[in-house]
């Protein structure tokens, strides 16, 4: 009866070992999953960041090219105003 026992109970030895190593070797599993998520995440933000700042660039150029037009509008239609008041005090 004491063999059965002692048999049992290394046995279940055994099974906390086994147990205690998987818990171990899945939780190491599962930090190199969230550190590579982490780092993921890190590049995904660094690359939005990236875009943030392109998206700003682009509106302030946007904005100049706005700026340039309106410029650029007023010089072709006072050159257009000139060019007529010369063409009408010519006749």
């Amino acid at each position: 009866m004491i063999y059965i026992l002692t048999l049992i109970i290394g046995v279940f030895c055994f099974v906390i070992l086994a147990l205690i190593v998987n818990f171990k070797s899945s939780n190491l599993d599962y930090q190199r999953r969230v550190m590579l998520l982490e780092d993921i995440i890190l590049e995904m933000k660094s690359n939005l960041e990236n875009q943030n700042q392109k998206i700003e660039l682009s509106e302030d150029l946007r904005l100049k090219l706005k700026a340039s037009n309106e410029t650029l509008r007023n010089s072709i239609f006072n050159l257009n105003y000139e060019i007529l008041e010369e063409l009408y005090s010519k006749k």
